[in-house]
Formats: C-alpha cells, structure tokens, sequence
C-alpha cells in the first residue's frame, strides 16, 4: 500500500504563493546539450543479463546446521563443471526456487531485480560461466550460471532532452524561489522584531545596541506575549505595579520600556547589552532587567541616549 503524503494547508499556500511570484525561463538547448555531453555516463539503459540458478534452501528450523545444504550446493556445481549440460535437469529435479520448472532459468535481469550478493556474483562471470562457489542468501544456496549480459547503451540525445530540460528548470525554479525567499527575510529584518540566525538562536550582530532594539521593538509590538515571557517573579513585579497604577499588567510592562528606552543611562544600556550577550533567553532576561530597573529600583541620571522614539507606548 502506498502512503501519499497529504499537502498541509500552509504548504498549499506558500507554493501558491511562489507559483505566482517566481518565473524562470525555460532552459535553451546550448544548455540542454552541455549537460548531455559533459555527463555521457549518467544517461545510459541499465544493463541486463540472463541468468539461471539452482536454490538450495536452508533448513526451516532456526539456528539449524546449514553444512549439508552448502555441501549440496558444492556437490552440485562440481556435477555441472563435469558435466555442463547437466544443469537445466539438476535445477528441475534439486531447485527450490519455482524457477525450476524453467529449468533454473531467471530470465533478463536488471539491477534491483535481484538481492546485490547475486547481482555481483553475476557481474564478475563469463557468458555461460557457472560461479565457483555458491552465494548464499536469506533463502538458501544459489548455484548461479550467467547465460548472456549486455552493457547499458547510451540513450539518444533525442530521448533524454525532456528529462535533462526539466531538470534544468526545476533547478533554476528552486534557486530562484530560494532568492525571492531570502528577499523577504531580509525585508523583514528591518522590521522591529527578534532575528534569528541560521541555528534558530537570537542573532547576535554586530552591534548589540541593535539587538537590544530589536527585542523591545518586539515586545512592544507583542506585548501580551512580552508579558507571558516574564519569569515569575518579575511578572509578580509588574501586577503588583499595575495594581498600584489602576492598569493592566500589559499596560504597566509597556509604559515600563517606554521609560526605559526615554530615559535609559549609559550603565542601564551596558548591563542590558551585557545580559544579552551570553543569554539563552533574551527576551525575558532583557525584560527581567527593565522590570527591576523601572517598577522596583532607582536609575541613574547620565544617559546614553538623551531622548528614544518611544511612539505607541504609554507612560
């Protein structure tokens, strides 16, 4: 039974999304006919052989000796190398296989179509060869002769130029949906929000002044989110100001980084940048830090920064 994969909605959607913003051109035929010239190995038929065999099963019984049916496999191919006309009727009388009754013949073969052991065995016989020793596998001793082989031919250019165009454009249809993608995160990066580096973690940059920005920029804008970041305690902080003031605690943490990003001074700004450098939860231990400073210590009059664009706060 075949399990086909269900496409989730959102999936649905952004491929909807891609399939109208991203056109790529389809691939010319300089280019179709390099790859085909420069890869002449890789658009070939699979090769094919003929081959017979005599299977000579194991015992049903686990853990069961397996001597006498390898001593019967050996038997065999010493009767066929003294005799070689003798294998279609030792297959029909000694094979377990129902290819018995074809004499042992397997008919054409290609890769896959056999276990590996066999398919190696085969590949290293002569035309007509019998294999010296015989191969066992998971159902028995295979006494194995190679009747013909053909090496894989190389295809018409004719007959793979579809394939080897689709691929092309596929390929040019994937880089070009990468590119329109990074756009957008980059476009997005300008907007105030966390960003994340190609490990998920907190982009920490080059400035940390910037990353510093970038957190209460999303907090601001995500304040009830804010809000359930904070641990315990400092949430404790916040309902306990909130309930002083008359407001919400949303309120309360947002007037909170609004007097902190008015009025921050230079050691507010340092202690800040310096929690965030080593922090493996920014967003609370930057918020923890502004709770304490507005709503329960005393801050210092020099600052970094006389006067921050706190718009949409309330103070």
């Amino acid at each position: 039974m075949i399990t086909v994969r269900r496409r989730r909605p959102e999936e649905a959607l952004i491929r909807a999304v891609l399939s109208v913003e991203i056109d790529v051109s389809p691939p010319s035929e300089e280019k179709i006919r390099e790859v085909y010239d420069r890869h002449p190995d890789s658009f070939k038929s699979p090769p094919l052989v003929e081959a017979s065999h005599i299977l000579v099963a194991l015992p049903r019984v686990v853990d069961a000796d397996v001597s006498d049916a390898r001593a019967r496999a050996d038997d065999l191919i010493a009767q066929i190398e003294a005799q070689p006309a003798r294998f279609t009727q030792l297959a029909t009388e000694h094979s377990a296989c129902p290819s018995a009754g074809e004499g042992g013949w397997l008919g054409q073969l290609r890769p896959g179509d056999v276990l590996p052991e066999i398919w190696d065995a085969l590949a290293d016989l002569e035309a007509g060869a019998i294999c010296a020793v015989p191969i066992r596998s998971e159902h028995g001793w295979h006494v194995l002769r190679l009747d013909r082989a053909a090496a894989g031919q190389r295809l018409p250019f004719a007959h793979v130029r579809p394939h080897i165009a689709m691929e092309l454009e596929a390929r040019s249809w994937t880089q070009a949906a990468a590119r329109y993608v990074d756009g957008i995160i980059a476009q997005s990066l300008t907007l105030p929000h966390l960003k994340l580096d190609s490990a998920g973690r907190l982009d920490q940059g080059p400035d940390g002044m910037s990353r510093a920005d970038n957190i209460l920029g999303f907090a601001l804008a995500d304040i009830r989110r804010a809000f359930a970041a904070l641990p315990p305690k400092s949430r404790q902080v916040v309902e306990e100001a909130a309930a002083r003031s008359g407001e919400t605690a949303e309120d309360a943490l947002a007037a909170a980084i609004g007097k902190f990003l008015s009025s921050a001074s230079d050691e507010a700004w340092t202690q800040l940048i310096s929690r965030l450098r080593d922090s493996d939860a920014p967003l609370a231990d930057c918020l923890s830090l502004i709770v304490e400073r507005e709503l329960s210590g005393s801050r210092p009059a020099h600052t970094l920064i006389r006067m921050r664009n706190a718009a949409g706060t309330k103070s």
